[in-house]
């Protein structure tokens, strides 16, 4: 009997010490998934801490959801000027419902058509600057809902400051881009795209056009108006050529009273049909300046890549010459370099 107590207190002592080394195992798995996260959002907030644009920022991004949150469907919406949300990256599956209007002060889950969505507000200071939103499990324990929260919350604190850094960054690269009077890309701009897209022509055995648009008796808007009536003029014609071509074409400004359109795997026929239309969408328009209501015409020179030139001085050159035919027959016209004798 005193040997079968024994070997039943020792039996005791060795479940005890199981269930003790079963726990310290448990704490330790724990505690090593919660270094792992803990290394994961560091890693992801050092990213985005030195990313200086958009375009750097989106793999560190993807990261910090993905392998920090454990999230493969989201989102992320950005407040636009008109303080309305605009998506600027989404990945995985797509997400049927967005986020709604209200403005949220920390992370919450919500529940639509049996999806669960995780909303997490992100603030730059005491300003929403924008927002995550993402798909998360369907059935979470109580203790996986809290932790989920938890982190989104530590998530999006870190991602105001990033946010906010690389859309002034955006913002300052944006308006170097553009010409400020007219709305339109700058003409250094313009030279790149125009290699870059001579180089994708080549590769894939494409074609491309371009217009140069140019006002007619410009001089005499200056000379009679003034220039700040001309640059008003100017503005208002930046303005209807984005307002007329597709967002795969770039307009830019050449210089002065021209412009320059580059339109990617355009059909020739085509172009002289949009060229045409800019034409007479300019002829329609009333130009008000000051207390003065102006009638402006334009001429338009089109050339084609590889037909009138393999390098962008040739095809400008080329434009340019129609351009000329263009205004030599009396302006207010379009002339392709097919036409020229």
């Amino acid at each position: 009997v005193h040997w079968l107590q024994q070997l039943s207190r020792l039996e005791a002592q060795m479940a005890s010490a199981q269930k003790k080394k079963s726990e310290l195992k448990a704490e330790l798995d724990n505690s090593e998934k919660a270094t792992v996260l803990t290394l994961r959002l560091y890693a992801a907030i050092k990213g985005l801490g030195q990313a200086l644009s958009w375009e750097e920022m989106i793999p560190h991004m993807d990261y910090a959801v993905r392998q920090y949150l454990g999230l493969q469907d989201y989102h992320l919406y950005l407040l636009d000027d008109a303080n309305a949300f605009e998506r600027v990256l989404f990945r995985g599956a797509k997400l049927v419902h967005s986020p709604g209007a209200e403005r949220m002060g920390l992370p919450a889950l919500e529940v639509r058509d049996n999806e669960t969505y995780l909303e997490g507000p992100i603030f730059h200071g005491e300003t929403q600057i924008g927002i995550l939103w993402a798909r998360a499990k369907a059935s979470l324990s109580l203790t996986d809902r809290q932790k989920l929260l938890t982190d989104a919350q530590n998530l999006t604190a870190e991602l105001g400051m990033g946010l906010q850094k690389a859309r002034l960054f955006t913002a300052l690269e944006k308006l170097s881009k553009i010409d400020g009077l007219t709305g339109v890309y700058r003409r250094a701009v313009f030279n790149d795209q125009i290699k870059e897209e001579i180089r994708r022509a080549r590769n894939f055995k494409t074609g491309f056009s371009i217009m140069i648009v140019d006002a007619d008796h410009f001089k005499q808007v200056n000379d009679t108006h003034g220039h700040q009536a001309g640059d008003e003029v100017l503005k208002r014609i930046g303005t209807l050529l984005k307002e007329n071509i597709y967002e795969t074409d770039f307009a830019a400004r050449y210089g002065g009273e021209e412009f320059v359109i580059l339109l990617p795997q355009a059909d020739p026929v085509g172009v002289k049909r949009k060229a045409e239309s800019i034409r007479l969408r300019m002829a329609q328009e009333t130009f008000a300046t000051g207390w003065n209501k102006l009638k402006i015409t334009i001429s338009i020179g089109i050339s084609h890549f590889p037909k009138d030139g393999q390098d962008p001085d040739a095809l400008i050159n080329a434009a340019d010459r129609a351009l000329y035919a263009a205004k030599h027959n009396g302006r207010n016209r379009t002339v392709d370099t097919s036409e020229l004798l």
